[in-house]
């Protein structure tokens, strides 16, 4: 297992925390403990919304290579990317599943633990991601209104 750079450990630590962030836990639902990302509401889409939303999980798969992760722990992030996809094609039972597996943290997670990086200790949300999650609901909304004009 390659030691990784001083880099590597903080492209794990920034980019990608708050990258899932973004597609896991952006949103709170207010008066509950209930967070939601992008994941889960692009997953309520019906057809394009998970094939969209697994494509954004496999770029975090795509980064983990690129960190040198082995296949074997690639594997299973492909196994969590899949059953997300699987699970949440189905309506409403996978619009439900989206909001409890997470396939993002628990990938994330998975990256912590093979390369020994501890997880942010600051609970806040990560700094530069208002633009992300505005454009990520602003596509949300465009996908909407197109799928509403083709039908």
């Amino acid at each position: 297992m390659p030691t990784p750079t001083p880099e590597q450990r903080e492209a794990i630590r920034k980019e990608l925390d708050r990258y899932v962030w973004l597609l896991d836990d952006c949103i709170r639902i207010p008066g509950t403990r209930i967070r939601l990302g992008l994941d889960s509401l692009v997953g309520l889409i019906p057809g394009v919304g998970d094939a969209a939303t697994g494509a954004a999980a496999l770029a975090l798969v795509w980064r983990a290579h690129r960190l040198g992760a082995p296949p074997a722990l690639l594997g299973q992030m492909l196994r969590n990317v899949g059953i997300d996809v699987a699970v949440g094609a189905i309506p409403i039972v996978g619009d439900l599943f989206d909001v409890t597996w997470r396939a993002n943290r628990r990938n994330l997670d998975l990256l912590r633990t093979h390369f020994h990086v501890e997880p942010p200790t600051d609970k806040g949300r990560p700094r530069g991601t208002r633009v992300l999650l505005i454009g990520g609901l602003g596509l949300l909304a465009a996908i909407g209104v197109f799928i509403w004009l083709m039908n």
